[in-house]
């Protein structure tokens, strides 16, 4: 940052400045209370936003020089014009975070460790955030997974971390001693290790349970063959037991054939007997009678069912409708043209028959009774008959069925009995197979599990390791301490001052180039000590910040040759070109003499800034 300019007026002790920068190092000088602090506190201000003496915005009425109603202070400068108004404090401030760092020499030693190492991770645009370092896992191979695991504890800090990702190799630890059966977790031990041998033949289990399956397989199938040979024997034994105890009854209804056919045919015989008899006295009765008679007569001779049309007569026979007046309403044309045949034939009978038989009449009844009860005499004969030939047939039927050799059991049932122990043994060794390849089965498992619970803890102790002060965050501090302490050195030794350095721990420490250079911590440093330290950690900051500003007040804490090298040191700054800009505040009684063409001096008197003349 190259200043131009800096304006104030009434801004404490200073009462007006309006100072053209035409050089790097500019050197303000003066007496006690001339107003040295006051302008550094302004440009301080001015660029920061930042007061020194009050910390309200309704105080800044009392940073205005005594008397006065207003003031202000400006900067311009390469970045552009940055200025304060009091005693509203309005104005526009650079937003470098840097800054202050380099308008206060002194304030970095005055950080906690903790603050240090903020600034300086801020400094080197290093992050500790749940995403930075999250990507710093990720970029050394970390799993996701676990990744995402540690993450919310970051936000306790790497230590809450490291401390959660060693609780989880912990637990990794205990599960793999679980699944080994209480083995303990050893680095060398858990990278080969493997249960105890399994026995003999279990290599090949799986191809033999194959084997043994598919040949149990064939002997479930021979045995239910063989054991549908004995059921089908069995139930032939029985049909055949059933059959002889029907035989007997079919011997005795097969021997009355002959005895049935005889009295069928006598029966039959007396059946025609009886029905020439019904004829004869439906004829001999005469009338309309006779003429039914003969009709009925066709009918049981198996003519047709026929009716009659005769005059006075509303009947008919099966089948034959017939008005009330004697009208054939339905019947067969043929049969009705039989029909008046007879009826025709039988008039004519009629009209020269002779008078009514009362005797035949009275029979007729009679006759009829005895036909009926032959015809189903006759009936009967023939369904004995044809049963008595049925069980001759099926007399005949057992007889071919049982002239065949009858099943031996006893083969029958060694046949299957050997095929069950047949498939007893295959089925023992498909149990035999099945375990031994479980078997293997689970000690697989267990040497995949206790090798994913192994690979658990070397993750879980890899992450543990990134995470504790050796891993990433030391990886993290020596970013941000490596840059600043290498500009340290180089600072020590072109000033010729002790040599500075800020720890691990961010302590500042300082030794002296020499045989005796044990180092001491800042506290122990002398005044003079320490301002050289705030110094070089001030152009270290500006130098790595790329600000290129430095602001060092208390000059005169420095004797006459501490002094001179300072000077030296910034002459060296400038002609290097690393720095634009150096501001420098000192009690002196005179301005020095013989300054470098890269400084400028002023002197401050009274709250004013001019010029004068070099001392003597």
């Amino acid at each position: 940052m190259k200043i131009t300019r800096i304006s104030a007026q009434n801004y404490l002790g200073i009462r007006a400045a309006d100072i053209a920068l035409d050089r790097p190092v500019q050197l303000f000088a003066g007496r006690n209370f001339a107003g040295k602090s006051s302008l550094q506190e302004a440009v301080r201000h001015a660029l920061t936003g930042e007061t020194v003496r009050v910390s309200l915005k309704k105080e800044y009425a009392s940073l205005l020089t005594e008397g006065a109603e207003s003031g202000f202070v400006e900067v311009v400068a390469d970045g552009g014009a940055f200025a304060v108004a009091l005693p509203s404090g309005k104005g526009v401030a650079s937003s470098e975070s840097a800054l202050p760092y380099l308008l206060d020499a002194q304030r970095f030693a005055s950080l906690s460790p903790d603050e240090r190492r903020a600034f300086l991770f801020g400094l080197m645009g290093l992050s500790s955030s749940g995403d930075a370092v999250k990507k710093r896992l990720a970029d050394k191979g970390f799993d996701d997974a676990r990744v995402a695991l540690v993450m919310p504890l970051l936000r306790a800090g790497f230590d809450a971390a490291c401390k959660e990702a060693q609780n989880r190799a912990r637990d990794a630890k205990a599960a793999w001693k679980t699944v080994t059966g209480g083995e303990t977790w050893g680095k060398d031990k858990a990278a080969g290790w493997r249960p105890a041998a399994l026995p003999e033949g279990a290599a090949k289990a799986p191809g033999l349970l194959e084997n043994a399956r598919a040949k149990l397989a064939e002997a479930d199938g021979a045995l239910a063959t063989a054991q549908q040979a004995l059921g089908a024997a069995r139930s032939a034994a029985q049909a055949r037991e059933e059959q002889e105890q029907q035989r007997v009854q079919l011997e005795e209804r097969a021997g009355r054939i002959e005895r049935i056919r005889a009295k069928l045919a006598k029966d039959e015989a007396e059946l025609a007997d009886w029905q020439a008899k019904v004829t004869d006295a439906k004829a001999a009765a005469g009338g309309v009678k006779k003429v039914r008679a003969v009709l009925e007569d066709a009918v049981l001779r198996g003519l047709a069912e026929v009716a009659v049309e005769f005059l006075g007569i509303a009947e008919a026979s099966t089948g034959i409708v017939v008005s009330d007046s004697g009208e054939i309403l339905e019947w067969d044309q043929a049969l009705l043209n039989r029909a008046r045949a007879h009826v025709a034939e039988y008039r004519a009978q009629s009209a020269t028959a002779p008078a009514e038989d009362a005797q035949a009449a009275a029979k007729l009844a009679e006759y009829e009774k005895a036909r009926d009860l032959m015809q189903s005499a006759v009936a009967n004969g023939r369904r004995d008959l044809a049963a008595a030939e049925a069980a001759e047939a099926a007399l005949q039927a057992l007889d071919a069925a049982a002239a065949g050799d009858a099943p031996n059991f006893d083969e029958l049932r060694e046949d299957v009995q050997q095929k069950i122990e047949a498939r007893d043994a295959w089925r023992a060794d498909v149990e035999k197979y099945k375990a031994l390849t479980e078997l293997a089965a689970r000690q697989e498992k267990v040497v995949a599990d206790a090798g994913r619970h192994h690979a658990d803890v070397l993750a879980w102790l890899e992450i543990a390791d990134a995470l504790s002060p050796d891993g990433i965050p030391g990886d993290m501090l020596a970013e941000a301490l490596g840059p600043i302490n290498n500009r340290l050195d180089t600072t020590s030794m072109r000033a010729q001052w002790m040599q500075v350095y800020i720890g691990d721990d961010m302590s500042v420490c300082a030794a002296y180039h020499g045989p005796d250079n044990r180092p001491r911590s800042y506290a122990l440093l002398s005044e003079s000590e320490k301002w050289r330290a705030d110094a070089m950690i001030a152009e270290a900051v500006s130098y790595l910040s790329g600000l290129r500003l430095l602001v060092l007040d208390r000059f005169d804490v420095l004797d006459l040759a501490g002094r001179a090298d300072a000077l030296e040191w910034l002459d060296a700054l400038t002609e290097a070109d690393e720095i634009d800009t150096a501001l420098v505040f000192g009690t002196l009684k005179a301005l020095p003499g013989g300054l470098p063409d890269s400084m400028q001096a002023h002197w401050i008197d009274g709250g004013v800034v001019g010029q004068m003349r070099e001392a003597a």
